[in-house]
Protein backbone atom coordinates (compact mmCIF):
# COMPACT_ATOMS: atom_id res chain seq x y z
CA UNK A 1 0.00 0.00 0.00
CA UNK A 2 1.24 3.42 -1.11
CA UNK A 3 1.11 6.16 1.09
CA UNK A 4 1.72 10.26 0.93
CA UNK A 5 3.43 10.59 4.28
CA UNK A 6 6.34 7.71 5.75
CA UNK A 7 6.90 6.99 9.12
CA UNK A 8 10.76 6.39 9.63
CA UNK A 9 12.84 7.21 12.53
CA UNK A 10 16.45 7.79 11.30
CA UNK A 11 18.56 9.81 9.25
CA UNK A 12 17.00 7.99 6.20
CA UNK A 13 14.11 10.23 6.44
CA UNK A 14 15.64 13.55 5.00
CA UNK A 15 17.16 11.16 2.16
CA UNK A 16 13.14 10.20 1.65
CA UNK A 17 12.04 13.46 1.50
CA UNK A 18 14.27 15.06 -0.78
CA UNK A 19 13.00 16.12 -4.53
CA UNK A 20 16.24 17.07 -5.61
CA UNK A 21 19.08 14.85 -7.05
CA UNK A 22 20.08 12.17 -4.71
CA UNK A 23 22.88 11.09 -6.93
CA UNK A 24 24.46 14.28 -7.08
CA UNK A 25 24.11 14.80 -3.21
CA UNK A 26 25.66 11.01 -2.57
CA UNK A 27 28.97 12.10 -5.25
CA UNK A 28 29.62 14.76 -3.43
CA UNK A 29 29.94 12.23 0.10
CA UNK A 30 31.34 8.83 -1.44
CA UNK A 31 32.11 7.55 -4.66
CA UNK A 32 28.90 7.19 -6.58
CA UNK A 33 28.55 3.95 -8.85
CA UNK A 34 25.85 2.64 -11.25
CA UNK A 35 25.33 -0.38 -12.34
CA UNK A 36 22.94 -1.24 -14.92
CA UNK A 37 20.56 -4.35 -14.62
CA UNK A 38 19.25 -6.36 -17.25
CA UNK A 39 15.89 -5.74 -17.80
CA UNK A 40 12.54 -7.18 -19.82
CA UNK A 41 10.05 -4.78 -20.71
CA UNK A 42 7.38 -7.66 -18.85
CA UNK A 43 9.00 -7.09 -15.80
CA UNK A 44 6.43 -3.96 -15.65
CA UNK A 45 4.54 -3.61 -12.21
CA UNK A 46 0.97 -2.73 -11.95
CA UNK A 47 1.16 0.30 -10.09
CA UNK A 48 3.68 1.31 -12.65
CA UNK A 49 1.60 0.53 -15.27
CA UNK A 50 -1.82 2.25 -13.92
CA UNK A 51 0.12 5.69 -14.22
CA UNK A 52 -0.13 5.08 -18.09
CA UNK A 53 -4.01 4.54 -18.62
CA UNK A 54 -4.15 1.34 -20.60
CA UNK A 55 -1.15 1.18 -22.12
CA UNK A 56 0.33 -2.07 -22.45
CA UNK A 57 3.56 -3.71 -21.13
CA UNK A 58 4.74 -3.83 -24.21
CA UNK A 59 4.56 -0.40 -25.32
CA UNK A 60 6.22 0.64 -21.75
CA UNK A 61 10.35 0.81 -21.82
CA UNK A 62 11.72 -0.14 -18.57
CA UNK A 63 15.23 0.74 -17.47
CA UNK A 64 16.36 -0.35 -13.81
CA UNK A 65 19.83 0.28 -12.12
CA UNK A 66 21.88 -0.67 -8.89
CA UNK A 67 23.34 2.53 -6.90
CA UNK A 68 26.14 1.70 -5.25
CA UNK A 69 28.28 4.48 -2.69
CA UNK A 70 31.49 3.63 -1.52
CA UNK A 71 31.45 -0.14 -3.29
CA UNK A 72 28.10 -0.87 -0.91
CA UNK A 73 24.89 -1.20 -2.57
CA UNK A 74 22.62 1.39 -0.97
CA UNK A 75 19.77 1.55 -3.59
CA UNK A 76 18.09 0.30 -6.33
CA UNK A 77 16.28 2.22 -8.94
CA UNK A 78 13.71 1.64 -11.70
CA UNK A 79 12.38 4.11 -14.27
CA UNK A 80 9.28 3.18 -16.40
CA UNK A 81 7.39 5.49 -19.66
CA UNK A 82 5.80 4.47 -22.98
CA UNK A 83 8.00 3.51 -25.53
CA UNK A 84 6.95 6.36 -27.92
CA UNK A 85 8.36 9.10 -25.49
CA UNK A 86 11.47 7.70 -26.77
CA UNK A 87 11.47 9.66 -29.78
CA UNK A 88 11.15 12.96 -28.09
CA UNK A 89 13.24 14.37 -25.10
CA UNK A 90 13.13 10.96 -23.09
CA UNK A 91 15.62 9.31 -25.90
CA UNK A 92 18.42 10.18 -23.69
CA UNK A 93 17.33 7.68 -20.91
CA UNK A 94 18.49 5.10 -23.72
CA UNK A 95 22.18 6.42 -23.60
CA UNK A 96 22.21 6.88 -19.73
CA UNK A 97 24.08 3.64 -19.47
CA UNK A 98 25.84 3.77 -15.71
CA UNK A 99 24.95 7.72 -15.55
CA UNK A 100 22.07 9.07 -13.15
CA UNK A 101 18.54 9.75 -14.19
CA UNK A 102 19.37 13.00 -12.33
CA UNK A 103 21.28 14.19 -15.75
CA UNK A 104 18.47 14.37 -17.87
CA UNK A 105 15.53 15.35 -14.99
CA UNK A 106 17.24 17.95 -13.20
CA UNK A 107 18.62 19.93 -16.48
CA UNK A 108 15.75 21.24 -17.34
CA UNK A 109 14.03 23.66 -15.52
CA UNK A 110 10.41 23.42 -17.56
CA UNK A 111 10.56 19.16 -15.84
CA UNK A 112 8.01 18.78 -12.74
CA UNK A 113 8.45 16.20 -9.86
CA UNK A 114 5.32 15.08 -8.51
CA UNK A 115 5.49 14.52 -5.00
CA UNK A 116 6.31 11.19 -3.68
CA UNK A 117 4.62 8.20 -2.22
CA UNK A 118 6.33 5.57 0.04
CA UNK A 119 5.95 2.00 0.55
CA UNK A 120 7.20 -0.31 4.01
CA UNK A 121 9.26 -3.24 2.65
CA UNK A 122 7.07 -6.20 2.63
CA UNK A 123 8.40 -10.06 1.80
CA UNK A 124 5.39 -10.31 -1.28
CA UNK A 125 5.78 -7.05 -2.92
CA UNK A 126 7.00 -7.41 -6.46
CA UNK A 127 9.93 -4.67 -5.11
CA UNK A 128 11.24 -7.37 -2.65
CA UNK A 129 10.96 -10.19 -5.05
CA UNK A 130 12.80 -8.82 -7.39
CA UNK A 131 15.89 -7.60 -4.92
CA UNK A 132 16.39 -11.12 -3.50
CA UNK A 133 16.55 -12.18 -7.52
CA UNK A 134 20.11 -9.73 -7.64
CA UNK A 135 21.38 -11.98 -4.35
CA UNK A 136 22.70 -8.52 -2.32
CA UNK A 137 24.26 -10.04 0.38
CA UNK A 138 23.64 -8.23 3.61
CA UNK A 139 21.01 -6.22 2.32
CA UNK A 140 17.66 -5.67 3.46
CA UNK A 141 15.42 -2.53 2.19
CA UNK A 142 14.12 0.04 4.23
CA UNK A 143 11.65 1.92 2.31
CA UNK A 144 10.89 2.75 -0.86
CA UNK A 145 9.16 5.77 -2.47
CA UNK A 146 7.99 6.61 -5.91
CA UNK A 147 7.83 10.08 -8.25
CA UNK A 148 6.89 10.76 -11.74
CA UNK A 149 8.72 12.87 -13.41
CA UNK A 150 6.70 15.54 -16.37
CA UNK A 151 7.92 17.27 -19.33
CA UNK A 152 5.12 18.89 -21.79
CA UNK A 153 2.79 15.89 -21.31
CA UNK A 154 5.06 12.95 -21.33
CA UNK A 155 5.89 11.32 -17.44
CA UNK A 156 8.24 8.81 -16.09
CA UNK A 157 7.60 7.02 -13.33
CA UNK A 158 10.47 6.53 -11.17
CA UNK A 159 10.73 4.15 -8.71
CA UNK A 160 13.75 4.25 -6.05
CA UNK A 161 14.16 1.52 -3.30
CA UNK A 162 16.47 2.61 0.02
CA UNK A 163 18.94 -0.02 1.65
CA UNK A 164 20.29 -0.34 4.98
CA UNK A 165 23.28 0.33 3.90
CA UNK A 166 21.92 4.27 2.77
CA UNK A 167 22.15 4.80 6.29
CA UNK A 168 25.84 4.74 6.72
CA UNK A 169 26.01 7.77 4.54
CA UNK A 170 25.84 11.48 6.23
CA UNK A 171 22.89 13.29 4.95
CA UNK A 172 24.35 16.92 4.49
CA UNK A 173 22.57 20.30 4.03
CA UNK A 174 23.59 22.19 1.16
Amino acid sequence: MWNKNIQINSKLKYWLLDMKSLSYRIRNIAKLEIIPVETRGSNIFLNEKEVFDNIKSEHLYLREVLIYADKLPIMYARTVLPSKYLRGFWHKIKKLNNKPLADIVFEKKIIIRSKFKFKKPSNNDNFSKKIKKLNLKNTKILATRQSTFKNKNEKAVLTEVFFNNFEKLDYLDG
